[in-house]
Protein backbone atom coordinates (compact mmCIF):
# COMPACT_ATOMS: atom_id res chain seq x y z
CA UNK A 1 0.00 0.00 0.00
CA UNK A 2 2.93 2.33 0.50
CA UNK A 3 3.60 2.18 -3.23
CA UNK A 4 0.14 3.53 -4.11
CA UNK A 5 1.07 7.19 -3.44
CA UNK A 6 4.19 6.76 -5.58
CA UNK A 7 2.15 5.30 -8.42
CA UNK A 8 -0.37 8.14 -8.15
CA UNK A 9 2.40 10.77 -8.23
CA UNK A 10 4.08 9.01 -11.17
CA UNK A 11 0.80 8.95 -13.10
CA UNK A 12 0.16 12.62 -12.31
CA UNK A 13 3.63 13.61 -13.51
CA UNK A 14 3.16 11.56 -16.66
CA UNK A 15 -0.13 13.30 -17.40
CA UNK A 16 1.08 16.86 -16.70
CA UNK A 17 2.73 17.42 -20.10
CA UNK A 18 -0.50 16.44 -21.86
CA UNK A 19 -2.36 19.02 -19.77
CA UNK A 20 -0.11 21.76 -21.16
CA UNK A 21 -0.29 20.48 -24.72
CA UNK A 22 -3.42 22.25 -26.03
CA UNK A 23 -2.29 25.69 -24.81
CA UNK A 24 1.21 25.25 -26.16
CA UNK A 25 -0.24 23.89 -29.39
CA UNK A 26 -2.52 26.92 -29.77
CA UNK A 27 0.48 29.25 -29.34
CA UNK A 28 2.43 27.27 -31.95
CA UNK A 29 -0.53 27.41 -34.34
CA UNK A 30 -0.91 31.16 -33.77
CA UNK A 31 2.79 31.70 -34.48
CA UNK A 32 2.54 29.64 -37.69
CA UNK A 33 -0.43 31.75 -38.77
CA UNK A 34 1.53 34.96 -38.07
CA UNK A 35 4.50 33.64 -40.05
CA UNK A 36 2.19 32.89 -42.99
CA UNK A 37 0.69 36.39 -42.70
CA UNK A 38 4.18 37.89 -42.91
CA UNK A 39 4.74 35.99 -46.17
CA UNK A 40 1.35 37.14 -47.50
CA UNK A 41 2.25 40.79 -46.90
CA UNK A 42 5.67 40.14 -48.46
CA UNK A 43 4.04 38.75 -51.60
CA UNK A 44 1.71 41.77 -51.78
CA UNK A 45 4.82 43.98 -51.50
CA UNK A 46 3.24 45.74 -48.53
CA UNK A 47 6.59 46.36 -46.87
CA UNK A 48 5.23 48.40 -43.97
CA UNK A 49 2.74 45.69 -43.02
CA UNK A 50 5.40 43.02 -43.54
CA UNK A 51 7.80 44.85 -41.20
CA UNK A 52 5.07 45.09 -38.53
CA UNK A 53 5.34 41.33 -38.02
CA UNK A 54 8.83 41.91 -36.61
CA UNK A 55 9.85 43.74 -33.43
CA UNK A 56 11.47 47.12 -33.90
CA UNK A 57 14.69 45.68 -32.49
CA UNK A 58 14.51 42.30 -34.20
CA UNK A 59 17.79 40.39 -34.41
CA UNK A 60 18.64 39.07 -37.87
CA UNK A 61 21.12 36.47 -38.92
CA UNK A 62 21.03 36.81 -42.70
CA UNK A 63 23.80 36.54 -45.30
CA UNK A 64 22.73 39.91 -46.73
CA UNK A 65 23.76 41.50 -43.41
CA UNK A 66 27.00 39.54 -43.01
CA UNK A 67 27.89 36.64 -40.75
CA UNK A 68 26.90 38.15 -37.39
CA UNK A 69 23.52 38.94 -35.85
CA UNK A 70 22.33 42.45 -36.64
CA UNK A 71 19.50 44.43 -35.06
CA UNK A 72 17.32 46.05 -37.72
CA UNK A 73 14.40 48.42 -37.16
CA UNK A 74 11.06 48.08 -38.94
CA UNK A 75 11.78 51.22 -40.95
CA UNK A 76 15.12 49.86 -42.14
CA UNK A 77 13.59 46.45 -42.92
CA UNK A 78 10.87 48.04 -45.06
CA UNK A 79 13.46 50.21 -46.84
CA UNK A 80 15.60 47.15 -47.61
CA UNK A 81 12.64 45.36 -49.18
CA UNK A 82 11.58 48.44 -51.17
CA UNK A 83 15.08 48.52 -52.64
CA UNK A 84 14.92 44.79 -53.37
CA UNK A 85 11.58 45.29 -55.14
CA UNK A 86 13.19 47.85 -57.45
CA UNK A 87 15.76 45.25 -58.50
CA UNK A 88 13.15 42.49 -58.81
CA UNK A 89 9.65 44.01 -59.15
CA UNK A 90 7.82 40.67 -59.21
CA UNK A 91 9.64 39.05 -56.28
CA UNK A 92 7.50 36.33 -54.73
CA UNK A 93 8.02 33.72 -51.99
CA UNK A 94 6.37 30.30 -52.11
CA UNK A 95 6.27 28.39 -48.81
CA UNK A 96 7.14 24.73 -49.34
CA UNK A 97 7.19 23.64 -45.68
CA UNK A 98 6.32 25.28 -42.39
CA UNK A 99 6.25 23.93 -38.85
CA UNK A 100 6.53 25.20 -35.31
CA UNK A 101 7.81 24.10 -31.95
CA UNK A 102 7.49 26.09 -28.75
CA UNK A 103 8.23 29.72 -29.72
CA UNK A 104 9.96 28.94 -33.04
CA UNK A 105 8.58 28.60 -36.56
CA UNK A 106 10.70 27.18 -39.36
CA UNK A 107 9.76 28.16 -42.90
CA UNK A 108 11.24 26.58 -46.00
CA UNK A 109 10.40 28.53 -49.15
CA UNK A 110 11.48 29.38 -52.65
CA UNK A 111 11.98 33.01 -53.52
CA UNK A 112 11.82 33.90 -57.19
CA UNK A 113 11.37 36.73 -59.61
CA UNK A 114 12.83 38.57 -62.54
CA UNK A 115 15.90 40.69 -61.84
CA UNK A 116 16.44 43.92 -63.69
CA UNK A 117 20.13 44.69 -64.04
CA UNK A 118 22.34 46.89 -66.18
CA UNK A 119 23.04 43.74 -68.24
CA UNK A 120 19.36 43.06 -68.87
CA UNK A 121 16.69 40.95 -67.20
CA UNK A 122 16.91 37.40 -65.95
CA UNK A 123 14.68 34.96 -64.06
CA UNK A 124 15.98 33.73 -60.74
CA UNK A 125 14.90 31.27 -58.04
CA UNK A 126 16.47 30.57 -54.65
CA UNK A 127 15.63 28.04 -51.92
CA UNK A 128 15.66 29.66 -48.48
CA UNK A 129 15.02 28.54 -44.93
CA UNK A 130 14.31 30.84 -42.01
CA UNK A 131 13.66 30.27 -38.35
CA UNK A 132 11.51 32.85 -36.61
CA UNK A 133 11.53 33.24 -32.84
CA UNK A 134 8.31 34.71 -31.44
CA UNK A 135 7.58 36.57 -28.24
CA UNK A 136 4.03 37.72 -27.51
CA UNK A 137 2.89 37.36 -31.10
CA UNK A 138 5.76 39.15 -32.80
CA UNK A 139 8.98 37.98 -34.42
CA UNK A 140 11.99 38.96 -32.30
CA UNK A 141 14.62 36.95 -34.16
CA UNK A 142 14.89 35.98 -37.83
CA UNK A 143 17.62 33.49 -38.71
CA UNK A 144 17.66 33.09 -42.50
CA UNK A 145 19.80 30.67 -44.46
CA UNK A 146 20.52 30.57 -48.19
CA UNK A 147 23.42 30.32 -50.58
CA UNK A 148 24.15 33.78 -51.96
CA UNK A 149 27.45 32.83 -53.58
CA UNK A 150 26.12 32.95 -57.16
Amino acid sequence: MKTLPYIAVTLLLALLPSCQGPHEQSVVEANILLAKESFESFNKHDWTKHAEHFSDNCKYLDPSYGTEYKVVSRVDKAAKYRKMEKMSPNIHDEITCIFGYENKVAVQFTSNGKAITENGEFEWSMPICCIFTFEKGIIVMDETYYDNSK
